[in-house]
């Protein structure tokens, strides 16, 4: 269904005499403002939806950064990082610094 300018014309004639010169441009904000809305839930709802259904497919969203290769070497794995064994325990089983703190 499609709306020609003739059409459009008697829609904005019959507004203005129904709602008048001064609240007209009012409700016109309103509406716009409605409809935005509207757009948004719709296409936040979209993409929900989109997400779900196709998670491998989903776009990336423009606020997350880029992401980025970088030059660091990779972590080890970790079982092959060697962590000394700790056999100096104190009476309370903690093995911290020797010396008195005062």
């Amino acid at each position: 269904m499609s709306l020609g300018p003739a059409e459009i014309l008697v829609i904005l004639v019959v507004a203005l005499l129904v709602f008048g010169p001064k609240k007209l441009p009012e409700i016109g904000r309103q509406v716009g403002t409605a409809m935005r809305e509207l757009r948004k839930i719709q296409d936040s709802v979209k993409s929900e939806l989109d997400g779900v259904l196709n998670p491998d497919l989903t776009p990336r969203i423009d606020n997350d950064p880029p992401i980025e290769e970088t030059d660091h070497a990779p972590l080890p794995h970790p079982e092959i990082i060697d962590v000394p064994e700790v056999t100096d325990a104190g009476d309370d089983g903690f093995a911290g610094p020797t010396g008195s703190f005062s």
